[in-house]
């Protein structure tokens, strides 16, 4: 009985063996795209079925982490622009980085040294067969990149900013001459269809290369009912856009204080803006505290003070109604009282011209000079033939006597910083 039972099992066995060694390499073998496949996505798409064009990862098991070492693949190398037929040369790609028009940031359009969320801005060329159709319904309304997903997303743009993705064409373009095949011996004009795509995208993957494709859908016939195209998918070659490194050359992000951070200034910007402040503010602050001194002046006025608002008062008065015998009293009497404050001509506002001149031996001589000069000629206005004259009587000082007045007693008597 177990003889039996042995060489059942090794029939079946046998049988088995043989069906499978009967199987034609073509059955056998896993399927695979076309070479000149468009893409390499798989599922259904439109209804129709996609083949695989996924590689499987081939790895040993060994002694390293877990006992298994997974295949290591090449860092991809960027290049700007990237290309690609497919389609029996139906369909031609070209993803580039879009060139700089002046309204962006110059700084974007380069495809290696980004950071996390920097805007790219992308082009991607289209140059197809005019027998084939292309629907961008995907990207346009609905904002895909990828049907399997993406490392990429579009910006999101901002109120005046330009949109995330903008399409023009299909633009016909003559690129040559063939044989007409319908007409033998002439010649046909080869006309290609040209989109150009243009794409502002980023994206939060922290990888040092990160790969961008974009996937649509494009038919070259159409179905057996007629009415439908036989859509299949578009891969986009792989356009490679490099990130810059971080200090430590990490590759991990690591959560931080996310809380919102007011914005710093540098330290220049500050002792600038403080500076421009200040002078902005001082001239005007100046000018109030000059007008503040002459409305509204203080409980102590210091001499030259005093002087010169009596100066000021009836200057301004005699250029306006001529001046007159009490201007010049004015003057006299601001200037006596000023120098007697003074050290060097104590109890001057007491003694006449004559005392003047000998009452102080040790005063600088051309100082005491000008100190009789400018009150002699406003006396002699005053007193005529011994008697005090009416004030409001005219003076008899021309305009160069006037003058030299003024300047006798701009010197004599120090201005003050807010005087007009």
């Amino acid at each position: 009985m177990l003889k039996t039972r042995y060489l059942a099992v090794l029939a079946l066995a046998t049988m088995v063996s043989a069906n499978a060694l009967a199987q034609s390499p073509a059955e056998a073998a896993p399927s695979t795209p076309a070479s000149n496949a468009c893409s390499t996505l798989s599922g259904t798409l439109g209804g129709q079925a996609q083949s695989s064009g996924s590689t499987p990862a081939y790895g040993y098991y060994g002694e390293g982490d877990y006992g298994y070492q997974p295949e290591q693949k090449p860092e991809p190398k960027p290049a700007n622009p990237v290309r690609k037929s497919c389609a029996d040369g139906k369909v031609r790609m070209l993803v580039g980085i879009t060139p700089d028009d002046g309204n962006g940031n110059p700084a974007s359009h380069r495809h290696f040294g980004h950071t996390i969320m920097d805007k790219v801005p992308l082009t991607v060329v289209l140059d197809l067969d005019p027998s084939v159709t292309v629907d961008l319904t995907s990207l346009v309304n609905q904002k895909v990149i990828g049907f399997e997903g993406s490392d990429w997303e579009l910006y999101k743009p901002a109120a005046g900013e330009p949109p995330a993705v903008s399409v023009s064409g299909p633009v016909l373009k003559a690129v040559g001459v063939e044989p007409d095949p319908a007409n033998p011996g002439k010649m046909r004009q080869v006309v290609r269809k040209v989109y150009v795509i243009n794409l502002i995208v980023q994206s939060m993957v922290y990888k040092p290369s990160i790969i961008f494709t974009l996937d649509l859908r494009y038919a070259t016939e159409m179905l057996p009912d007629g009415k439908s195209p036989r859509w299949m998918a578009l891969t986009t070659p792989d356009f490679v856009v490099s990130r810059t490194n971080v200090v430590d050359n990490g590759e991990e992000l690591l959560e931080g204080d996310l809380d919102a951070k007011a914005e710093r200034l540098p330290w220049p910007t500050v002792a600038a803006l403080s500076t421009g402040i200040f002078l902005m503010l001082f001239f005007p602050g100046l000018a109030l505290v000059k007008w503040l001194n002459r409305e509204r002046p203080r409980k102590v006025i210091p001499p030259n003070r005093m002087a010169w608002i009596v100066f000021e008062s009836n200057y301004k008065d005699g250029k306006a109604n001529g001046f007159k015998v009490k201007h010049m009293k004015a003057f006299s009497h601001a200037l006596r009282r000023y120098l007697a404050s003074t050290p060097q001509y104590p109890r001057i506002d007491a003694l006449t011209i004559e005392q003047i001149g000998t009452h102080f031996p040790d005063a600088d001589q051309t100082h005491l000079a000008m100190v009789k000069r400018a009150i002699t000629a406003c006396e002699n206005e005053v007193f005529a033939a011994g008697s005090e004259r009416n004030g409001e009587t005219a003076v008899s000082m021309n305009e160069v006597e006037l003058l030299n007045l003024f300047t006798d007693l701009s010197h004599l008597v120090p201005r003050p910083w807010d005087a007009k």
